[in-house]
């Protein structure tokens, strides 16, 4: 098991009787090791969106409560997830453990159960037994305002979507997104893929580049890792495509927009990336540490939406400034679905029924 420990620990010298002496004090003022075990969904960190998401939460978490560390291990197959989860549920060391990704809540189901003195949390999924948190989004309604900035913005009326797995949670993400779309462009042309993986960013590519050479302008990507290669097209093909229209990539979950820089570690204009669908993980994390650390911890599902913030999009000035008018739209769209004037579908069949009127 590959584990890694973000902690503090403090060597005091000790000068007595001509006796040098060195402690080490990390254990005595942490006397329960880490407070919070992650067990990351299996793209792993460095996939600049829900993993990296998830541990900035953690990050967050470290820096406001003093003495609450974390440590965290990278699973590369659902097969693993149960393992750690085990493990760290046996080391009866830990305030907190969550598991981040939809896929390991069986994992997490079975383990809680053996495990009910235990806190645990998962995103993305409910698990429902009593001490589980079950830290949920309502994807599609953040997908509709991403979906209504390609609507507006695309010049050949084709927008594509760029999944990871063909499964209800990825989409709700193009459902909204093309609900969005078609609310602001009536009639919009849509064009929805699968990498069917997590990690691959060559299938992420490869399906970005067959949708740009066949006319769309607009990708967004919700394909984890793999989802990289759809930023690696969209600078291939504007250098080389000839097309006169520029061409876009939708980033998710966390601000991605600096992945469509000629080189994202030096942030500087033009960009490939439109906007980003923001998805708080981070937020969900720090909350749900936030509740073990002032006693409020519960069971049950909390869900993040629009209304509570728990959602958003990306708006990068130093990027990209996009027009106002786009901007008007969205927030109106916004307004709209929190007062419950539009209802966004949250899967792929509501979607075609409710934009083939």
């Amino acid at each position: 098991m590959e584990t890694k420990v973000v902690a503090i620990f403090v060597i005091v010298v000790l000068l007595a009787a001509g006796v040098v002496g060195i402690v080490f004090l990390g254990p005595m003022l942490f006397p329960t090791g880490p407070r919070v075990a992650i067990v990351f969904a299996t793209g792993g960190l460095g996939d600049k969106s829900f993993n990296d998401a998830a541990f900035e939460g953690a990050m967050m978490a470290q820096d406001e409560f003093a003495g609450w560390n974390f440590t965290y291990a990278e699973p590369t197959q659902i097969s693993e997830y149960e393992g750690f989860l085990r493990d760290y549920s046996e080391a009866g060391t830990y305030s907190l453990i969550i598991a981040i990704g939809f896929d390991q809540a069986e994992a997490l189901d079975a383990v809680a159960a053996d495990f009910p003195a235990q806190k645990y949390a998962i995103v993305d999924m409910v698990v429902d037994q009593p001490n589980v948190a079950s830290l949920v989004f309502d994807e599609h309604e953040g997908s509709a305002l991403v979906g209504a900035i390609a609507g507006l913005t695309t010049q050949s009326d084709m927008i594509g979507f760029v999944g990871g797995l063909d499964i209800p949670l990825i989409n709700k993400f193009a459902a909204g997104y093309v609900w969005g779309a078609d609310h602001v462009n009536d009639g919009i042309n849509y064009t929805i893929a699968y990498t069917n993986d997590w990690v691959d960013t060559t299938a992420g590519q490869n399906l970005a580049d067959g949708m740009y050479t066949a006319g769309t302008d607009v990708i967004f990507a919700a394909a984890g890792r793999a989802g990289l290669g759809v930023f690696t097209s969209a600078k291939n093909n504007n250098d080389t495509s000839g097309f006169d229209n520029p061409l876009w990539v939708i980033g998710v979950d966390s601000p991605q927009m600096y992945l469509g820089c000629e080189n994202p570690s030096v942030v500087i204009p033009p960009s490939v990336g439109l906007t980003s669908m923001l998805k708080r993980v981070d937020i969900a994390v720090y909350d749900t540490i936030a509740s073990v650390v002032d006693g409020t911890f519960a069971g049950g599902f909390s869900v993040f939406n629009l209304g509570n913030g728990g959602l958003g999009y990306e708006v990068n000035t130093r990027l990209l400034t996009l027009d106002p008018a786009i901007i008007t739209a969205v927030e109106n769209l916004k307004a709209g679905i929190i007062d419950g004037t539009y209802t966004v579908p949250s899967n792929i069949t509501a979607m075609v029924d409710a934009i083939t009127y």
